[in-house]
């Protein structure tokens, strides 16, 4: 196993805080106990000869977020130069979001920085280039598990909408069937108090008065929306559906031409030309990803670059073509 000095301590060895966590529906689960998690941290530092000065602890917590008492010690830790290793059982221990793992890697983990990230289960030790890579293969898989799990989704609404199930909230004087049909479809039906409610904002219409006026009127009344206050888009809707307005709709033509005066590209060529001349200037995977998006450089899917994404860019070399 590689050894530098430096930042190390005495004699090349590295100094190493341990990081253990459990949910609260974890603590009884064999091998996920925090005893467990210290016995193996502690058993496996020993082996790779690795001074562990600390084990930090974060109790009852959930891996979804960073804000975290024992992780943002662990840190500190490392910021501080106390230690200059994070070793955890399990990469899930640490975080199970691919963006705060991006976040992790890019901060305190990447080529350059003198800190390095050990997980005991995953055979990761990114002081060398095969922990490097384990730990992107692992970044790489869950973005792509992420981005797997939402075209399904995609897919799935698509499909309900081609058979003509509704998707999303019902519209105003509407609501759904508690009890699901044959086919197990919750039907639309009429919502008497707001159907009364919408034929009141017709009267009041045809009686001259303003969108905003009639929301006005309405919150005197003491007539309560959906939400916390009467919208005028929402009484458009409502005169719209009733045939006393035509709202203006922009031509399919129009907002095409629209996005291309935007100048976005989802051409991964470019994307990962940009990466590289953005990683040369010393940003950060986050950063990146930023000004790609203001760019209008974007993804194959989706609107926001994230950390795994932008690393996957900086892996492929840019053309020379």
């Amino acid at each position: 196993m590689r050894r530098s000095g430096g930042a190390h301590g005495v004699g090349g060895r590295l100094r190493a805080v341990g990081y253990v966590r459990v949910s609260t529906d974890q603590q009884a689960l064999e091998g996920v106990s925090l005893e467990a998690q210290q016995v193996r941290i502690r058993a496996h530092c020993v082996s790779q000869d690795i001074e562990l000065i600390d084990i930090v602890v974060d109790d009852g917590f959930s891996a979804k977020s960073l804000e975290r008492p024992g992780i943002k010690r662990a840190l500190a830790m490392l910021a501080s130069h106390h230690a200059n290793a994070i070793v955890v059982v399990k990469l899930d221990r640490l975080t199970r979001s691919v963006k705060d793992l991006g976040y992790l890697c890019d901060s305190y983990f990447r080529e350059g920085l003198p800190y390095s990230l050990l997980s005991v289960s995953d055979s990761i030790d990114t002081r060398s280039a095969s922990g490097k890579l384990m730990l992107n293969v692992l970044m790489s898989v869950a973005q792509w598990e992420r981005e797997a799990i939402s075209e399904r989704t995609q897919e799935a609404m698509d499909e309900l909408k081609r058979r003509g199930v509704r998707m999303g909230g019902a519209p105003y004087g509407w609501q759904y069937t508690k009890e699901p049909d044959e086919h197990g479809r919750r039907n639309i039906v009429l919502h008497p108090g707001e159907q009364r409610i919408i034929q009141r904002i017709c009267t009041m219409h045809r009686e001259g008065l303003s969108v905003l006026d009639i929301a006005k009127r309405l919150t005197s009344e003491g007539v309560r929306p959906r939400g916390t206050e009467w919208e005028r888009p929402t009484l458009y809707r409502i005169l719209e559906r009733a045939g006393l307005l035509t709202l203006p709709r922009r031509p399919k033509k129009e907002i095409a031409d629209g996005q291309k005066k935007q100048g976005s590209t989802r051409d991964k060529s470019i994307a990962i030309q940009q990466a590289h001349a953005l990683r040369a200037q010393g940003l950060s995977l986050r950063q990146i990803g930023e000004k790609l998006r203001k760019a209008r450089i974007l993804p194959a899917r989706g609107e926001v670059w994230h950390a795994a994404s932008v690393l996957d860019l900086l892996r492929h070399a840019v053309s020379t073509c």
